[in-house]
C-alpha cells in the first residue's frame, strides 16, 4: 500500500520485488529499482489505484500500484543475475533490513504512550467529583482511573529499555540474522500488546471525551493499529519465529534467571509446543500443526517479549517499583496459567498488582510530567486553557424561541 500516485508532486521511485526470470529459468523472487511516477503521471505501464483514507488517522496517500509490461534496463536489477543456490535464505539476506524496520517503526508506540498517558492524567485531575463529605475530588483518586495510567507508565519505561537493548544487539554484526529478526519480532509483540491494552483503558478513562479525535487518544489509536502489519503483520511474524524456534533452526538468548515466574511460563509454553509437535510427528506443514500450535504463536513470542523486556529494564536500572508494576501486569495477562501452573492464585495476582501501585502512586504526578508529553499535547480535555478556547469556537445556536411542554394541558 505505499503512497505511488502523484498527488504530492514529487517524483516517486521504488524498490520492487518481482521474479527473475532468465532465458525462461526462473531465478527467484528479486529486487528491481523502478522508476514509479514523476510527479505529475505514472511512467508507462504503471498504474496506482488510490485507496480511501483510513478512519481517524491523518492522511497517507496509500495506494494499490499495478505493473503491466514495464520495460527496465539491466542496471534496474540489485544484485547479480546468477541463480542463487538457495532462493530461500537468498530473499531474506536480501530483506535484511526489514527486522530493523519492524523494530524501530512499533518502537513509535513509546512516545504515543506518553502522550496519551498526559492527557488522561491531565484530565482526570481536572475531572471532578462530589465526594462523601461533600468535597470536590478529582477521579484520579479511584483506583480504576489511575491504575491503567500507572500500568502505561510501566510499560513505557520497560519497552524504552528494551529498545535499547534490542538496538544493541542489532549493532552486534556478529550476532545471527535471525537471532535480530527473533528480537525484533519479540519487542513489536510486547509492544503493540502492550499499546493496544493501555491506549484503550485510557481512552475508556476520558468518558465521552475519548471519543473524539481532537483528544488525541483515539486518533493515536486508529493510527498505530498500522504498526500491527507494517514492516510484518505480527501474527504472521510470530508465526514464523515460533515454528522455526518450535523446531530448533535456532534459538533466541536464554533467561537470565530461569526460576523467575515470566521465564517459568516462557518455558512452559515452549514446552506445551513442542509436546503438541511431537503428538503429530513433527510434521510442521500439517492441518494438525495449524490447529494446534499456530494459535500458541503469539502468546509463546508474547512471552519470551516480556521477558526479554523484563531483563533489559533490570539490566538498564529501571525504578523496581516500575518493574513490579510491569510484571505484575504481565502475569494478569495470562491469569489463568499463573493460577493453574505457576503457583500464584488470582487473589494473590491482585494482591501483587495492588500492592505495586500503591509503591508507585505518591510519584505518579512527577511520573506523568517526566514523560515530557506536555510540549505534544493539544487536548482540549487536557487543559482549562485549550478547553475554555475549544469551547469558545464550537458553532453556537441560540433564539428567542419556546413552546409549551405542559403534558396535561395538551390531552
Amino acid at each position: 500500500m505505499p503512497p505511488t500516485t502523484p498527488r504530492g508532486g514529487l517524483p516517486v521511485v521504488a524498490v520492487v520485488f518481482a521474479r527473475l526470470i532468465v532465458e525462461g529459468e526462473d531465478r527467484g523472487v528479486r529486487p528491481f529499482l523502478v522508476p514509479i511516477g514523476d510527479g505529475r503521471e505514472m511512467c508507462k505501464g504503471i498504474i496506482a489505484k488510490a485507496l480511501p483514507p483510513r478512519t481517524g488517522t491523518h492522511p497517507i496517500d496509500h495506494a494499490l500500484t499495478l505493473f503491466n509490461h514495464v520495460a527496465l534496463p539491466a542496471s534496474a536489477l540489485l544484485g547479480s543475475l546468477e541463480k542463487p543456490q538457495n532462493e530461500r535464505e537468498h530473499f531474506f539476506s536480501t530483506i535484511h533490513r526489514v527486522p530493523a524496520g519492524t523494530l524501530f517503526l512499533s518502537g513509535a508506540a513509546i512516545p504515543a504512550l506518553k502522550v496519551a498517558i498526559y492527557n488522561a492524567a491531565q484530565f482526570s485531575m481536572r475531572r471532578k467529583v462530589t465526594g462523601h463529605d461533600g468535597k470536590a475530588m478529582a477521579v484520579i483518586k479511584f483506583r480504576t482511573q489511575h491504575l491503567p495510567i500507572l500500568h502505561a507508565i510501566a510499560q513505557y519505561h520497560v519497552l524504552q529499555a528494551f529498545i535499547v537493548h534490542a538496538g544493541t544487539i542489532f549493532r552486534n554484526r556478529e550476532t545471527d540474522p535471525r537471532v535480530k529478526h527473533a528480537v525484533a519480532t519479540a519487542f513489536k509483540a510486547v509492544t503493540i500488546q502492550s499499546f493496544q491494552k493501555s491506549i484503550k483503558s485510557l481512552n475508556e478513562g476520558c468518558g465521552w471525551h475519548g471519543y473524539y479525535e481532537h483528544n488525541q487518544t483515539l486518533q493515536t489509536e486508529l493510527e498505530f493499529r498500522a504498526a500491527g502489519t507494517a514492516e510484518g503483520d505480527i501474527r504472521v511474524l510470530a508465526i514464523r519465529l515460533a515454528s522455526e524456534l518450535i523446531i530448533g533452526r535456532y534459538e533466541v538468548p536464554p533467561p537470565n534467571d530461569l526460576s523467575s515466574p515470566i521465564a517459568q511460563h516462557e518455558a512452559a509454553l515452549m514446552t506445551e509446543a513442542k509436546q503438541h509437535l511431537m503428538l503429530i510427528g513433527g510434521m510442521h506443514r500439517s492441518e494438525e500443526f495449524n490447529r494446534n500450535i499456530l494459535p500458541l504463536s503469539l502468546p509463546l513470542i508474547q512471552a519470551i517479549g516480556h521477558r526479554m523486556a523484563l531483563e533489559a529494564a533490570k539490566e538498564a536500572n529501571i525504578d523496581t517499583k516500575l518493574i513490579n508494576l510491569y510484571e505484575s501486569g504481565v502475569i494478569i495477562d495470562d491469569s489463568a496459567w499463573y493460577t493453574e501452573q505457576g503457583g500464584i492464585s488470582r487473589l494473590a495476582q491482585k494482591e501483587v498488582e495492588a500492592q505495586a501501585a500503591d509503591a508507585l502512586l505518591p510519584e505518579m504526578e512527577k511520573l506523568v510530567f517526566n514523560t515530557g508529553a506536555a510540549l505534544y499535547s493539544n487536548a482540549p480535555m487536557a487543559s482549562e486553557k485549550v478547553w475554555n478556547v475549544f469551547v469558545s469556537e464550537l458553532e453556537t445556536f441560540s433564539g428567542e424561541a419556546s413552546f409549551d411542554t405542559d403534558v396535561s394541558a395538551r390531552i
